[in-house]
């Protein structure tokens, strides 16, 4: 018997469920999905990431059944822990460096993001963020995990691992394009 708190029996109650559904037992398969959906609120909490999961599956798996109905609640509370989860700009006030003329506003700050460069643009198309906007680790995190959750890319659900690979790569290149922009405290101090 599986362990409870670890996302592992999650997964295999969530698989029981794809494999009911793969076989036309559909009624089944929703059963298996709402038990999952209890386990995982009681096990990681009403907010936690695997309940999301365990939502946008069980939403996908209303809407292939022609079930919208259903499938609404899910997709607003899905919707609206998706506005929660986004990150908020905070504007800080303007500081100046001790015995310098530059403010922290000159430097690239992390909260702002940094501008997406053309050698990018594939990764940026896999995950789905728009080129226009301004790269930073917590919406490469939330694109990756959207397209993930979405695309049902992940193994342990059924997915297809090639998609997972190319989804984690994109995620690993851009994440290394952030960390070569952040600025670097021994940069910041070095004598010319």
């Amino acid at each position: 018997m599986a362990a409870k708190n670890t996302p592992t029996a999650l997964y295999t109650s969530l698989s029981a469920a794809q494999a009911l559904a793969g076989t036309n037992q559909f009624v089944e398969a929703e059963v298996k999905y709402q038990e999952a959906l209890r386990q995982a609120t009681k096990d990681f909490g009403p907010e936690s990431d695997q309940v999301v999961l365990v939502l946008s599956i069980l939403a996908a798996f209303y809407h292939s059944q022609n079930r919208h109905q259903e499938a609404i609640p899910l997709d607003t509370r899905l919707a609206e822990w998706t506005m929660r989860s986004q990150p908020k700009v905070v504007e800080q006030p303007e500081k100046k460096f001790v015995g310098s003329n530059r403010s922290h506003s000159d430097l690239p700050s992390q909260d702002a993001g940094v501008r997406i460069p053309g050698s990018l643009r594939h990764a940026c198309q896999i995950l789905g963020i728009p080129m226009d906007s301004q790269l930073t680790a917590a919406l490469v995190n939330q694109a990756w995990k959207k397209q993930m959750l979405s695309a049902a890319a992940h193994p342990d659900l059924g997915g297809n691992t090639d998609e997972a690979v190319l989804l984690n790569n994109a995620k690993i290149e851009m994440m290394s394009f952030l960390e070569s922009c952040a600025p670097k405290l021994g940069a910041k101090f070095k004598k010319d």
